[in-house]
């Protein structure tokens, strides 16, 4: 008998990473309200109220004040 446990294992773990990558992008997008690619604290507050000025600095990796779609992606999972 075939044992399919793990490769169906796999396959949902990679189905359920995909979907959170795919969510992460979309509200970059609806984040990003100037769509100058990057997202300012202001607009990283419309989706995630909670963030303290010390978490977005923490997450901005290149210091330029504001979050890249990898750098926000880093923060959101």
């Amino acid at each position: 008998m075939i044992n399919l446990k793990k490769p169906l294992a796999i396959a949902c773990a990679t189905a359920f990473l995909s979907t959170a990558a795919i969510a992460a992008e979309g509200d970059f997008v609806k984040a990003d309200t100037d769509t100058d690619g990057a997202l300012t604290y202001q607009e990283v507050l419309a989706l995630m109220p909670d963030m303290t000025a010390e978490q977005f600095k923490a997450a901005d990796g290149n210091g330029d004040g504001t979050l890249s779609q990898a750098e926000f992606e880093a923060v959101t999972g």
